[in-house]
């Protein structure tokens, strides 16, 4: 159906944005239940955020991370909140910088648990 609504001209130029999105995207996001690896960069500033979700503002902590599957060593920045930073603090503490992380739960349930990666 959807070629019919576009035509493949219009196809291809959403697609191209959609690409380009992705790609020059400054941030990291996981989606629910799924698990992505990343490389912490723990001697770049590890700040506190403020941003806004559902009207509300929230504070986040905020990391700088490298997505090693993206092909690219473009330093990203990966927010979460105050009980997912505990725990990657603790691995980042024990000098753990490659870290697999595991989305769990969404909205103001979400957590994301961090497992180190050797390497």
């Amino acid at each position: 159906m959807a070629s019919q609504k576009y035509s493949e001209v219009e196809q291809n130029n959403l697609n191209e944005i959609e690409q380009l999105l992705n790609k020059s995207s400054n941030y990291v996001s996981i989606g629910v239940a799924e698990k992505t690896l990343l490389r912490f960069i723990p001697e770049r500033k590890i700040e506190e955020v403020e941003k806004t979700y559902n009207g509300q503002t929230v504070k986040k902590v905020r990391f700088i991370v490298i997505d090693p599957n993206s092909g690219s060593s473009q330093e990203k920045f990966f927010d979460v909140g105050k009980r997912s930073a505990r725990l990657i603090i603790a691995k980042l503490k024990e000098g753990h910088t490659a870290l697999k992380i595991e989305r769990i739960g969404s909205g103001k349930d979400t957590l994301y648990i961090p497992t180190e990666v050797s390497g």
